[in-house]
């Protein structure tokens, strides 16, 4: 799980849903960006990147699905 995302997401823009909106990603996948289960392409990572004004995918690698 991307933890630093996550919470970047509540700080700044109170849910996951609204952050989608802003960076223009769908909230599905936004929640497997959070969750780890995909990297984001590098457009969604500027997108991204905009709208925290952090990348939040270099703090930590994905953990990937846990079964």
């Amino acid at each position: 799980m991307n933890i630093d995302l996550k919470v970047g997401a509540i700080r700044q823009y109170g849910t996951q849903g609204q952050l989608s909106r802003v960076a223009k990603i769908s909230e599905s996948r936004l929640s497997y960006l959070v969750r780890g289960y995909a990297e984001p392409t590098p457009k969604e990572r500027e997108a991204l990147k905009k709208a925290l004004g952090a990348d939040y995918f270099e703090s930590q690698p994905p953990v990937g699905r846990l079964s």
